[in-house]
């Protein structure tokens, strides 16, 4: 082959490498360098003031815990204590639906968001379906909770100093307001059923008091009392009636039977008689029961049932008071450690971070994605 020939076909083979080194040149302006610039510019010239401010606080418990959690001792993470799932709650809550519904009722937060002077990157649309205002929201708040200490912070970023103060001050209220409701409910659920028990012995008791009432009512003050006077009375009377048939019986022998002395006596035995058995109901001086003994059987019962009544309700009333003791000890409270301020300074965008994190990820990505189509390239060859 002669030189003339050699210098013809090596422009030849480098055409193609040529070829791609201009479209790699031109890939890395269009995918790295171009999108670092704008980045750049919009982070230094477009992009609005952040302002952040917030709260740090701890969900605490009266009720003094004297366990050691060994399993947290070594994880660093907080056993299943009440306090703690208060305090998933409240960091859930931070970002829920309910805390921005009543942050738009008391505070203009479309318009603090939504403002012209926001850029448009930044700024929210008011007219926004809740879905996507809370993703916005989401964006707007950091809230972080400490398993080991408990503690809970919050930063909320807005376009003024005014409207980062205010919006977290809203916040700690409504965690406040979320906690002591937490407290109040946890309170309740330990008394209720207590107070249940009580109302319901207090009705018992009552009906056994009101059943011995309307028993006394029927005339029987003292079924054994009236009992004993009763037999007295009957005896009395008996011996009585024995005395006049005695006499009569006397009488028969001595005066003929139609005598007015001996008619008198008859009568007076027979009207006697008569009022015994009126008055005994059925018993008589040898002691058999009649109506008697079902009143002492029912007036026995009542009683029975109003001493265990009695002693139902004054155990009920100590457990009631026994809950309301550890119903106390159940209460929350918010430890605030840091109340949010005024911020003198914004704190987003890191202009000059953002740019060169910016311009790294792409030229990062760009690299990767060359590799990637190279190794295709010669793996097809």
């Amino acid at each position: 082959m002669t030189e003339k020939e050699n210098t013809t076909e090596m422009p030849a083979a480098k055409r193609p490498r040529e070829k791609r080194r201009r479209w790699l040149r031109l890939s890395f302006v269009l995918c790295v360098v171009l999108p670092t610039i704008l980045g750049t510019l919009y982070f230094t010239l477009v992009a609005s003031d952040k302002y952040v401010a917030g709260a740090g606080f701890s969900v605490r418990s009266m009720k003094p815990d004297g366990r050691v959690d060994i399993v947290g001792a070594f994880t660093g993470l907080a056993g299943g204590g009440s306090a703690s799932s208060d305090s998933y709650i409240v960091l859930r809550y931070l970002t829920s639906r309910d805390l921005l519904e009543r942050l738009e009722n008391d505070y203009d937060f479309r318009s603090a968001y939504g403002s012209r002077e926001i850029d448009f990157l930044s700024r929210l649309d008011p007219d926004e379906e809740i879905e996507k205002i809370l993703e916005y929201w989401e964006r707007m708040i950091h809230a972080s909770y400490d398993p080991t200490s408990g503690i809970i912070d919050f930063k909320v970023r807005a376009f003024t100093a005014e409207d980062s103060l205010r919006v977290s001050e809203l916040m700690l209220g409504y965690v406040r307001e979320l906690v002591n409701g937490l407290s109040e409910r946890a309170r309740a659920d330990v008394v209720r059923y207590t107070e249940t028990e009580v109302t319901r012995m207090e009705t018992r008791l009552g009906d056994a008091l009101k059943a011995i009432s309307d028993f006394r009512e029927r005339g029987a003050l003292d079924p054994a009392a009236s009992a004993m006077t009763q037999i007295e009375l009957l005896a009395g009377m008996e011996k009585q009636l024995l005395e006049f048939r005695v006499r009569i019986a006397v009488l028969e022998e001595s005066v003929g039977a139609e005598a007015p002395s001996l008619v008198t006596l008859r009568r007076q035995a027979d009207a006697l008689e008569k009022q015994i058995l009126d008055k005994s109901g059925g018993l008589n001086v040898m002691g058999s029961e009649a109506g008697l003994s079902s009143l002492l059987a029912e007036y026995e019962e009542l009683q029975v049932e109003k001493t265990f009544a009695q002693k139902a309700y004054a155990s009920a009333l100590a457990a009631l008071e026994s809950a309301r003791i550890e119903a106390g000890r159940q209460q929350r409270y918010l430890a605030v450690y840091q109340t949010p301020a005024l911020p003198e300074f914004p704190l987003y965008p890191r202009r000059i971070l953002y740019s060169v994190l910016l311009g790294a990820i792409l030229g990062v990505t760009w690299g990767i994605g060359t590799l990637i189509v190279y190794s295709v390239r010669d793996h097809l060859s």
